[in-house]
């Protein structure tokens, strides 16, 4: 919630001053509920934020965002044909206008502890958990989806609320300098940073740059604020340098300050394990999957507890944790199958991990584990070299590898050579730019697992986002 004083004085700078459109003097007063950059996503009472991509004007839709209920739209070229009480906020750049306006609105929120979490893996899951541990002991702002970029960041810290005493905010970064740059739009307080991996090297160029980018979180640190690090990466444990906060350590490691012992339970479906933090400890039963799963809640549990929520609370919301949308989510497959969808995003680790995961999994010995892949986008001149490597380990974790894209063949490559039998690889060739070819891509590999997936069949599908293995799902449950 914000106000339209919010994006006046935001932007009350002579370059930024906006004009406003409207068919009467509108109340400074005037609140606004939200705000969203897509029309599709509006409500009544919503601020529509039109901007100018590279593929679609946002300021072609501020009609339909009026019909839908929106009061206002920040743009910089005013449209015609809308409600005679409709405002428009009319800006040199909606860009900086939007950041100025949630700068405006974070200053005003005094009493908010901002905790921003970044890493190659997790961050989703990460917040969805920390945000679930937090909101036990007071309203929590949390990201929506994954709008942790210069868009979707002032987007979330405009649904702020004055009673919010926790704001989880995913921040990604896809080149040095950028996390430092989201902070001085707000900075957190607390800093939660997981992994440090081989995520968007077609950014970043090498793991070092990833780690030197990632430690921005920390570096903005003032000495009352606390860092989170993961213990059991060697590059964000090193981050402890670079901070004048408080470190809380999470991790597997016997020197982590909120570690995890005796590890039972399915790798799949949920691992237990006991909780270990200054003398105390519980026993907890997760039900998210894989070794990360862990991971994850042990980070949550740092959150809380430096928040110092009771241990037993701590436990009661890790214990309530399921996956987050196509993150590890368990879905019924063809012919009595199971599907894991963890279709959201993909890198090399992560593949692995659910790999090993189901690897690890107690099934029929003559059921069969299934990994469904396309393309890792974003990795530049790495990409051959990652796709061959989970190629590679593959074979000795899967029955079947099923690749789709362009440089999915070189994970059909790595498993063949690893010495997986012709026989269980499959690659089905698709432009990524040809949505036509890439479609009958997918129809191919769910006709194939229509046909030969059998009951408790293990099948993984995995892609970066651009894949849209959304679509295979829908084949796949047809």
């Amino acid at each position: 919630m914000f106000t339209l004083n919010d994006v006046l004085q935001g932007n009350a700078d002579d370059a930024l001053r906006p004009r406003l459109l409207s068919s009467a003097p509108p109340d400074p007063e005037l609140v606004f509920r939200s705000a969203h950059h897509d029309s599709r996503k509006i409500e009544p009472g919503d601020l529509f934020v039109a901007i100018k991509g590279a593929k679609v004007d946002g300021h072609r839709f501020i009609a339909a965002a009026a019909r839908a209920g929106a009061i206002a739209a920040l743009c910089s070229e005013p449209a015609t044909d809308l409600p005679a009480d409709f405002i428009q906020i009319v800006v040199p750049d909606v860009l900086k206008a939007l950041h100025a306006t949630a700068r405006m609105r974070a200053l005003r929120q005094h009493n908010t502890i901002f905790i921003g979490i970044t890493g190659s893996n997790g961050k989703t899951s990460t917040k969805e958990a920390v945000a679930a541990v937090l909101s036990r002991k007071a309203p929590t702002l949390k990201t929506q989806a994954s709008y942790n970029t210069e868009i979707g960041y002032p987007l979330t810290l405009l649904r702020l609320e004055p009673q919010h005493r926790y704001a989880v905010l995913e921040m990604g970064a896809q080149w040095v300098g950028e996390l430092a740059w989201l902070c001085t739009i707000a900075a957190p307080n607390w800093s939660l940073i997981t992994t440090v991996g081989a995520a968007h090297l077609g950014y970043f160029g090498s793991q070092e740059r990833v780690a030197i980018a990632k430690s921005e979180l920390v570096q903005v640190l003032g000495p009352y604020g606390l860092a989170i690090l993961n213990y059991d990466d060697p590059n964000v444990q090193a981050m402890h340098t670079k901070t004048r906060a408080r470190v809380i350590y999470y991790g597997m490691s016997a020197q982590a300050d909120v570690r995890a012992s005796a590890i039972g339970g399915d790798a799949l479906r949920g691992h237990s394990f006991t909780l270990h933090y200054q003398g105390q400890q519980a026993r907890v039963q997760l039900h998210i999957p894989c070794e990360h799963g862990i991971t994850i809640a042990l980070a949550a549990a740092a959150a809380g507890l430096a928040a110092e929520i009771p241990l037993e609370e701590v436990v009661t919301a890790l214990e309530g944790l399921v996956p987050f949308e196509r993150r590890g989510e368990i879905k019924p497959g063809p012919n009595g199958s199971t599907i894991i969808d963890d279709s959201f995003n993909a890198n090399r680790p992560s593949i692995l991990a659910m790999a090993r995961a189901m690897h690890e999994t107690s099934i029929d010995p003559a059921s069969r584990r299934w990994a469904v892949l396309g393309d890792i986008l974003q990795l530049g001149s790495y990409a051959q070299e990652e796709h061959y490597t989970v190629g590679k380990e593959l074979a000795s974790l899967v029955d079947f590898v099923v690749a789709i894209g362009e440089q999915a063949h070189f994970y059909a490559k790595g498993a063949l050579d690893a010495g997986m039998p012709a026989s269980h690889v499959y690659y089905y060739a698709a432009s990524l730019e040809n949505r036509a070819e890439l479609e009958e891509a997918k129809r191919a590999a769910a006709l194939l697992l229509k046909e030969q997936a059998q009951s408790e069949d293990l099948i993984l599908l995995k892609a970066s986002l651009g894949l849209g293995m959304d679509t295979l799902l829908a084949m796949l449950q047809a």
